[in-house]
């Protein structure tokens, strides 16, 4: 999500090339970015609750891929392996840094109105490792740094990422309308209000006749959410 810089900051840009498997300078600098990000922000444990949902929407989007999309081109994680990390912090954010590292912070769970919504960032963020972005340094983006982390913004990235996350949850129970809503309430910075305002009209032209299905979130959900807006981000 972008206050940290859109829906997703990225660590390094790659043109998209849809290699099939993560590049070798992908999984360097992941592994490094990573190593940063644990030294800098307190993370939630993999067994934790709150990861242990978001874990659940990754095991359940990424076989929809496999089996309803040209997957075979997507530029999957080495060894097919997601890793969804939980951050200690209320203010609302997601970032990929390749190799299928992504992080989440609890504040997502306050910012997002429904499951849906969740879902929405989540296949975002997968789709920016699907599509290649993190195989080499873009020197046309924008970079910002977040403690002594240097993230990338690309408006383009962030547009296909977009696109591709609606054809993703196409194939779900999920309504694709909630990548829409996400982009459309997402605070950003003043640089960034243009960037956002094309990513709406693409998602706009994308599911201009995409039919509304029906969604209720689910209970588990629902209580993760509210435990959070209760202020028991420690637990």
């Amino acid at each position: 999500m972008r206050w940290l810089c859109g829906i997703v900051a990225v660590f390094a840009i790659c043109h998209s090339q849809l290699a099939g498997a993560a590049c070798n300078s992908e999984i360097r600098n992941a592994t490094k970015a990573s190593e940063r990000i644990a030294a800098e922000w307190p993370l939630r444990l993999p067994h934790d609750a709150k990861t242990q949902y978001v874990r659940k929407i990754v095991d359940y989007l990424a076989p929809v891929i496999k089996l309803n999309m040209e997957s075979g081109h997507f530029n999957w994680p080495s060894e097919g392996k997601w890793e969804f990390l939980l951050i200690r912090d209320l203010s609302a954010n997601a970032y990929s840094i390749g190799n299928g590292k992504v992080y989440i912070t609890d504040g997502t769970y306050n910012f997002v109105e429904t499951e849906a919504e969740l879902a929405a960032i989540i296949a975002h963020e997968m789709a920016h490792q699907l599509m290649g972005h993190f195989c080499r340094n873009d020197k046309n983006s924008a970079a910002r740094g977040i403690g002594s982390f240097f993230q990338v913004l690309n408006k383009a990235r962030e547009i296909e990422a977009d696109s591709l996350a609606v054809e993703i949850l196409l194939h779900t129970h999920f309504p694709p309308q909630a990548m829409l809503a996400v982009v459309e309430r997402m605070p950003v910075l003043k640089q960034a209000v243009v960037q956002k305002k094309l990513r709406i009209e693409a998602l706009e032209k994308q599911l201009k006749d995409v039919k509304m299905i029906p969604f209720t979130s689910s209970p588990e959900f629902l209580r993760i959410k509210q435990s959070l807006s209760a202020g028991h981000a420690f637990e």
